[in-house]
Parts: structure tokens; sequence; C-alpha cells
């Protein structure tokens, strides 16, 4: 479970890079657009840059949908845990209760 966790910390860690990565992608290229008003945009280059962002996009959604199934899991793995510290729980119980229950003489 614990190494589940820690992939789980790594796959959200490494999403949140790609994020980063896109936003400053997207920021750059904005930035360079707006520089560049005075000559024409190469569409090539514009085409480009929108399906390299596409690509990274398609690789995010792939790295979050890693993360929600590794989140299911830890959920599953945790419910069951739970149930069966319950169940102990109830045995246990059931035995003290069952020992206090000696007939007492008056």
């Amino acid at each position: 479970m614990e190494s589940a966790i820690m992939h789980l910390e790594e796959s959200v860690q490494k999403a949140d890079g790609k994020l980063d990565m896109i936003a400053w992608q997207i920021d750059a290229f904005e930035k360079e657009f707006h520089d560049t008003e005075s000559e024409p945009v190469s569409v090539l280059r514009l085409l480009r840059s929108v399906t390299q962002v596409k690509e990274e996009y398609q690789v995010l959604r792939q790295d979050i949908q890693e993360v929600q199934q590794l989140q299911k899991q830890l959920t599953d793995s945790l419910r069951a845990q739970l149930l069966q510290v319950h169940g102990h729980f109830n045995v246990l119980r059931n035995r003290i209760v069952g020992r206090n229950r000696t007939p007492q003489l008056k």
C-alpha cells in the first residue's frame, strides 16, 4: 500500500510538472505572438506549436487517468483494510462480552 501511495504521489508530481510546462509554453507562445505582430506568423510554426500542446495535453490526460486509477485502488485497499479491522474489532468485542457474561453467585 505504501508503494501505491508513493507511486500516486510521483504521478501527481509528474502531472503537475507537465501542467507547468504546458502553461509555460503557452505563455511563451503568447509573448512571441504579441512580439511578432508586425511580421506575419508562420502558419507551419503555429501548427507545430498547437500540435505539440495537443500531444502534451493527451499525455497529461493519460497521467491524470493513471492518478485516478491509483486513487481508486488506494481507496479500495483502504476500504478493505477498514472492513478487516472492523471485523477484528467485532470478534474481540464478542470475546470480551462473552467473558463478562459468566454467572455471578448471589
